[in-house]
């Protein structure tokens, strides 16, 4: 019968995308049947503009400039997100952070993927990005994280020096924009159906992920699909 998917459409600039990781991984761990469910990552990038080398601003003065709001708001910004980081066990550190194109990050993913180990790709590249402040688009440090994980280091080169999956990354997009009409990431889909848009709590996803069980072990088909919001990252960027 194979494994109930839940899809998942994120970048590893959304700091919401990682905190939503670990609560959807708190609830499967309560979760029951967590070893029939399949978690399957798609690519969402914010700003797809963002040069090939990093900046050499901080996020603060990234996000003011970009969003019209002043240092201290950007500061304010992120502070809130710190202490929901906090209360999932993440210690995020913005003082650190290296503002980066995450295209080849996200191609790295894709890779992993091919071996079975995309969930394990996004936790390296999201905890180097939001918590070790490293460079997510150097290619050195893509090439120790993959080999972190298992990856073959010269598979991981022969990535980067190439442009592989980009094409899909922009089907990723694509689809997610013209069909799912999405706006915010995280966003996903539970066995084709049940629609979260945002980080919820531990406790809407165990909700979602037996409701969405029970339908897909019982091959219950006429279910409408519905839509749950929490907190996110909208498609321009903007973190609320």
């Amino acid at each position: 019968m194979g494994k109930m998917k839940i899809e998942i459409w994120s970048d590893i600039a959304c700091p919401y995308c990682y905190i939503g990781k670990r609560k959807l991984e708190t609830a499967l761990d309560k979760f029951p049947y967590k070893d029939e469910v399949e978690m399957v990552w798609h690519s969402y990038e914010l700003d797809a503009e963002l040069p090939k080398e990093a900046l050499k601003i901080s996020i603060y003065e990234y996000f003011a400039a970009k969003y019209r709001m002043s240092l201290d708001e950007s500061h304010q910004n992120m502070e809130n997100v710190t202490r929901l980081a906090k209360e999932v066990g993440l210690n995020y550190d913005f003082d650190k952070l290296v503002v980066a194109n995450t295209s080849d990050a996200l191609r790295l993913v894709k890779l992993a993927n091919e071996q079975g180990l995309a969930t394990e790709a996004e936790e390296e590249l999201f905890d180097a990005y939001f918590v070790k402040g490293k460079d997510i688009s150097d290619k050195d440090t893509l090439i120790e994280l993959g080999s972190q994980i298992g990856l073959d280091r010269q598979a991981i080169v022969n990535l980067l020096v190439s442009d592989k999956y980009q094409n899909e990354i922009k089907s990723d997009v694509a689809y997610s924009e013209n069909v799912l009409n999405l706006e915010y990431i995280p966003f996903y889909i539970f066995n084709d159906k049940h629609m979260v848009e945002g980080s919820i709590s531990v406790e809407d996803y165990l909700k979602i992920l037996n409701t969405s069980y029970n339908e897909w072990k019982n091959g219950i088909q006429n279910v409408e699909s519905d839509l749950i919001s929490g907190r996110s990252c909208s498609i321009d960027g903007v973190c609320d």
